[in-house]
């Protein structure tokens, strides 16, 4: 059985702009963060590890589309 984890999401908002989301995927189908994540750090360090995930998720994950019915 593969194990799911969460990961950064780069969306497409039906606006056109892209933004960060956390994404979890359950059995129903993925869920994830209604607004967009900030980057934050107590230290310098962690916000660059934060950085380096972002990158390497979109990078491994692509973009997907934010619904255009924002309640989901």
């Amino acid at each position: 059985m593969t194990e799911k984890h969460w990961h950064f999401q780069l969306m497409r908002h039906p606006d056109g702009e892209l933004a960060i989301h956390e994404m979890y995927p359950l059995d129903d189908g993925p869920a994830w963060t209604q607004d967009p994540i900030s980057v934050t750090g107590s230290t310098v360090e962690d916000v660059k590890w934060m950085l380096r995930a972002m990158l390497n998720d979109i990078d491994r994950h692509g973009i997907v589309d934010y619904p255009e019915d924002e309640n989901q």
